[in-house]
């Protein structure tokens, strides 16, 4: 049984971006009494520079905790919410789902586990997510998506897409419904095109290696009424902006630029959104609790069973590989 004060007492596993939970818990109106890492000396070092009085590498430093973040790598996630099941988390996105372990994510069932996603909480996101529900955009006719990646980290064209390209695709996933696997072309290097059916539009996504060091992102999103276009991305000299948001080629957002800070701040709304969640305020359409996490990931399940069977081919040649969803994957 977890005690609580009138202020929620939280805690951090995981000290690089945990850090960036540190001052979001912070700003929610946490105090963040505990960090837990691998590294004792690490750990005791950031935990004193945050000034968080409890640290260590063992689970049970965060025994006191009526929240915890697990802002690790992705392959740890799983371990993680296995552990914590009996109290509130927010998880660094993505889940990590593969068809190695997608068994054991489905048994899963904590029901108050969220999966930080926090693209829909930009300002741009926002705006666009406003015109649709006004009705501006019109039936949905087209989105394509493509997104650029030249960042120092041994990752496959999947890894890129589970953990990069998902951040426009958790937008899409929370504004539009009824998607559908349809195809995946791997060709050399981090270039990948992928293509979905979204409301039984097509979703053609592009991912692929760019030329200058960062992330890119542009998203188009085409109705009959309307299109609109989001675009913005990071770079290791400058941080992260994000353009206005265009409607037919016009700005309609004043945008956010690099001085504001804007991946940041989207990640302190998104814990913002979950503990008003936990105080009994409803649940934010754009938060992931785990079941919606899982159902948008297994949507990547496809992606995963090509990407083998391509290392596995002797063929030279890009291939298109269309495979089918299981009957009961669901697609929202």
């Amino acid at each position: 049984m977890i005690n609580r004060d009138t202020r929620r007492r939280a805690g951090v596993i995981g000290t690089n971006w945990g850090r960036v939970h540190v001052a979001g818990l912070r700003k929610a109106g946490c105090d963040v009494t505990a960090m837990m890492a691998h590294d004792a000396d690490v750990v005791a070092r950031i935990a004193a520079e945050e000034h968080i009085p409890h640290s260590g590498t063992n689970l049970h430093v965060l025994t006191d905790c009526d929240l915890v973040t697990i802002a690790t790598p992705t392959a740890s996630h799983l371990g993680y919410l296995q552990a914590l099941a009996d109290r509130p988390v927010i998880c660094e996105k993505p889940l990590g789902l593969t068809p190695d372990n997608v068994m054991a994510f489905d048994a899963l069932t904590a029901q108050q586990h969220f999966i930080s996603y926090p693209f829909a909480f930009l300002q741009a996101a926002e705006a666009l997510r406003e015109q649709i529900h006004r009705g501006e955009l019109g039936e949905l006719t087209r989105l394509c998506l493509v997104v650029g990646v030249n960042l120092p980290y041994p990752k496959s064209p999947v890894e890129w897409f589970a953990e990069d390209v998902v951040h426009p695709f958790s937008l899409l996933y929370t504004l539009f419904d009824e998607f559908e696997f349809q195809s995946v072309r791997l060709a050399e290097g981090n270039n990948m095109t992928v293509q979905y059916r979204c409301q039984g539009a097509l979703f053609d996504i592009l991912l692929c290696d760019w030329p200058v060091p960062g992330l890119h992102f542009d998203l188009t999103v085409i109705g009959r009424r309307n299109a609109y276009q989001l675009r913005g991305g990071f770079r290791p000299e400058r941080g992260w902006w994000f353009d206005p948001l265009l409607a037919d080629g016009i700005a309609i957002t004043p945008g956010e630029p690099v001085t504001e800070n804007p991946w940041m701040e989207a990640n302190y709304r998104v814990v913002a959104a979950v503990t008003a969640c936990l105080d009994g305020n409803g649940q934010d359409p754009r938060l992931f609790d785990i079941s919606r996490a899982r159902a948008m990931e297994k949507l990547f399940l496809p992606l995963w069973q090509a990407d083998r069977s391509s290392a596995s081919s002797s063929a030279d040649a890009p291939q298109t590989l269309h495979w089918a969803l299981a009957p009961d994957t669901p697609t929202r």
